[in-house]
């Protein structure tokens, strides 16, 4: 029986690697294996995980939408956060595009506008008509119940008209057009 056991033991440690480097590759591969990458559950899940929770996204082939230098006359996309504390009480913020890329920000009581190149509206544009927010289904977080920040989108691309809350539907963050109302709040300094 102790023959069984030391050769077992000798299997074992034959195994277990004996340099630091390989316990320090293990723990790297560890560490970044959860570091906030988006990424599917399992290989046919509709499920993504994002930096706000489990989504699921509807598993159908992508809308198909060649991309377009046209943007509709009635194109407007906008983006609402609410929640939390700011000096002056909750906080709020607006974001509001149109077609012809005037923006209008709002925050803390105060308004500033401007213009986006041609290139930012029809990059919008082009997200607005490929959105897939409407369609993500699981649990929504509404994190201005729980002192956080909640975030809706409107949108409206050739007469269809489309919004979501985050309070009441699941928001994906890699959706195009969360993706480009970001992009565009960062160009302008928001």
């Amino acid at each position: 029986m102790a023959n069984v056991s030391r050769r077992a033991a000798g299997a074992r440690a034959s195994r277990t690697p004996k340099t630091p480097r390989a316990y320090a590759v293990c723990a790297a591969v560890a560490l970044l294996a959860g570091c906030g990458r988006v990424s599917a559950l399992e290989p046919q899940s509709p499920l993504v995980t994002t930096g706000f929770g489990v989504v699921a996204v509807d598993p159908s082939p992508p809308v198909t939408h060649t991309p377009s230098a046209a943007v509709p006359a009635d194109f407007e996309v906008q983006r609402r956060t609410w929640g939390g504390m700011c000096a002056g009480g909750p906080c709020e913020t607006l974001l509001l595009v149109d077609a012809k890329g005037t923006w209008i920000y709002r925050a803390d009581g105060k308004s500033t506008k401007g213009t986006l190149t041609r290139a930012q509206v029809v990059a919008l544009a082009n997200a607005a008509a490929v959105t897939q927010l409407a369609n993500a289904t699981g649990m929504p977080d509404c994190a201005a119940n729980h002192d956080g920040t909640s975030v809706g989108y409107a949108w409206t691309f050739a007469g269809t008209h489309g919004s979501v809350s985050s309070c009441e539907h699941p928001i994906n963050r890699v959706d195009d057009l969360v993706i480009e109302m970001d992009r565009v709040a960062r160009a302008i300094g928001h």
